[in-house]
């Protein structure tokens, strides 16, 4: 555990620096304000289908994992097997769209390799030993952190996703904290690196972001 938080407090220390650097030298975001615009509406759509995963997927195995006793395989994780460590990267690819270069996402998703790989190992060995040839066969058929295009495309979003789960949980606290901390951080950067922000235009975006999100999920849990 204390390894654990060095490694974090180090991770955080470093982005915190990198972050400095990049507002510090506005070259690096060589963007218009309409492209600027479309990534933070993009960052906001990315974050909030991140904060829905984690929601479902904790919310899913509250109610079928028997309280540990019972593999779950339905749902999100029918998708993948860590369908929250997947949540906390598409959040995390959304604040990187919204605070830092577009191109620095392949830096993130390195960073997040090395963070969560070898937890996520240790968690799946925990798992092979308790659940043996069960959790195995699981393996086989079900990729570890991101989803095959095939299964998605034959899969219907309520086969997935409960509404009803998704919303007994502690995790639908982030649909309020994290966009408003999105929010708080784009205006930071705006002011920072574009010199001057406009609050009315970031809310515009969210909410657009928001019903776009809304509709796209009511669309594909009615018709497929």
């Amino acid at each position: 555990m204390k390894r654990r938080i060095k490694f974090d407090s180090a991770i955080l220390s470093f982005l915190i620096i990198v972050t400095g650097f990049l507002y510090l030298n506005k070259k690096f975001f060589l963007i218009t304000p309409f492209f600027d615009n479309a990534l933070d509406f993009l960052g906001f759509l990315v974050i909030l289908k991140g904060i829905f995963l984690r929601m479902a997927a904790r919310g899913h195995k509250k109610a079928h994992s028997g309280q540990g006793g019972r593999l779950v395989m339905t749902g999100p994780y029918a998708v993948v097997r860590n369908p929250m460590y997947l949540g906390s990267f598409l959040m995390g690819a959304g604040f990187i769209l919204m605070l830092w270069p577009w191109w620095s996402l392949p830096f993130f998703a390195l960073l997040f390799y090395l963070r969560f790989n070898r937890q996520i190992i240790k968690e799946e060995s925990r798992l092979s030993e308790f659940f043996g040839e069960g959790f195995a066969v699981y393996c086989k058929k079900t990729p570890r952190l991101f989803p095959s295009l095939r299964f998605m495309k034959a899969t219907k979003v309520k086969d997935i996703l409960n509404l009803k789960e998704a919303f007994s949980t502690k995790e639908r606290r982030g649909l309020l904290a994290w966009p408003a901390l999105a929010i708080g951080l784009e205006t930071f950067q705006e002011s920072v690196v574009f010199g001057g922000t406009d609050i009315r235009r970031t809310l515009c975006l969210f909410l657009a972001a928001a019903l776009v999100f809304a509709i796209s999920f009511w669309f594909f849990d009615r018709y497929g």
